[in-house]
């Protein structure tokens, strides 16, 4: 009967959220009614990295300067390559915080939305496999399956109805994977194994 009690006594006490919406000054706050920019990044709804690589030079810096976040390019080779940048977040439904917008803050976010403390680094998975690409590549890369994997459409068709160049595109293909040249067209990075 206690256990019944202290599990519904607890259901319930999580059902509840304080309401901050009242807390004038940061001096004010409680441990319940904290401000949503020093919640953990497992407390926050963040969305993905924007990708500005598209557009033209000017409209990524004029973007960066006004909003302040955005990924001028995406991917790299290297840690030292990968360019990092603050994301759109907000506290999870489930969580209730001190919202204020803050003035000093670039651009128009609503919603008690707010830019990350934290960066987040400009890279992109679609569930491509350096391995499973490399085997395509070796045993059926005549026939263009490593080409039309990686979403690159037109060369599949031609090299499959070339079947592999003769043998030539193939082998040029199997080298231009081993040396990092050919990566999937969606400009995203390979998927890691752990």
């Amino acid at each position: 009967m206690t256990s019944l009690f202290l599990s519904l006594f607890s259901a319930l006490l999580l059902q509840v959220k304080p309401d901050c919406s009242n807390v004038p000054d940061v001096e004010d706050r409680t441990g319940l009614c904290k401000s949503c920019r020093e919640l953990p990044e497992h407390l926050l709804d963040c969305e993905d990295v924007l990708d500005l690589s598209e557009y033209n030079k000017t409209y990524q810096e004029d973007f960066v300067e006004k909003y302040g976040y955005g990924c001028k390019k995406m991917g790299g080779e290297a840690r030292d390559d990968v360019q990092t940048t603050k994301v759109v977040c907000k506290s999870i439904d489930s969580f209730t915080c001190f919202w204020k917008p803050d003035p000093n803050e670039k651009g128009n976010l609503t919603d008690n939305k707010f830019l990350s403390e934290f960066e987040k680094p400009c890279i992109r998975y679609t569930g491509h496999y350096f391995q499973s690409t490399l085997i395509y590549s070796i045993l059926l890369g005549f026939l263009g399956v490593d080409r039309f994997c990686l979403g690159w459409t037109g060369i599949g068709v031609g090299k499959m109805l070339t079947v592999g160049g003769l043998g030539i595109w193939w082998v040029i293909d199997i080298i231009l994977l081993i040396t990092g040249n050919l990566t999937p067209n969606d400009r995203s990075n390979w998927e890691t194994l752990y």
